[in-house]
């Protein structure tokens, strides 16, 4: 079983869509192992965004994702990478295919509505950045339980 982290952004949050996003996750039966909302501090944007934290637009990063509560959520299923990366489509969304999360929802590019790990490597850096270990419980979801019937 493979898992990742998902991020409902803070324009996804105070429009008031966390349950339009996650519904289409928990339709494909993406399980929820963890969810939970918070307020990211300067210091974790900064270790999540690092990558971009040299860029001009770096500060309006640090803004938007501290202009409203996230909801950080941790998904787990077999290649659960992919599969999200393909129901939420390209960051900017006058690129994303018709009917992903970004298609749907996204203002901009800036105003993207969610983040989700690349790989499976970056989503077990990004789990453990915004979750303790003891916060994580996987179990087997009673309508998945068919799908292992001999």
């Amino acid at each position: 079983m493979q898992q990742s982290l998902v991020i409902l952004k803070p324009d996804c949050v105070s429009r008031s869509l966390t349950w339009e996003v996650t519904s289409r996750f928990e339709r494909k039966w993406l399980t929820l192992v963890w969810s939970k909302m918070s307020m990211l501090s300067t210091e974790i944007l900064t270790e999540h965004y690092g990558h971009l934290a040299d860029k001009p637009f770096f500060p309006n990063i640090l803004w938007y994702m501290q202009s409203a509560p996230v909801l950080i959520q941790i998904r787990e299923w077999d290649d659960v990478v992919d599969v999200i990366r393909l129901m939420i489509g390209v960051t900017n969304p006058t690129q994303a295919q018709p009917w992903t999360v970004r298609w749907d929802f996204a203002i901009s590019i800036s105003w993207n509505i969610i983040h989700a790990s690349e790989s499976e490597e970056q989503a077990k850096q990004e789990i453990s950045r915004f979750f303790d270990t003891s916060e994580i419980f996987s179990y087997a979801r009673a309508d998945h339980t068919c799908l292992y019937w001999e």
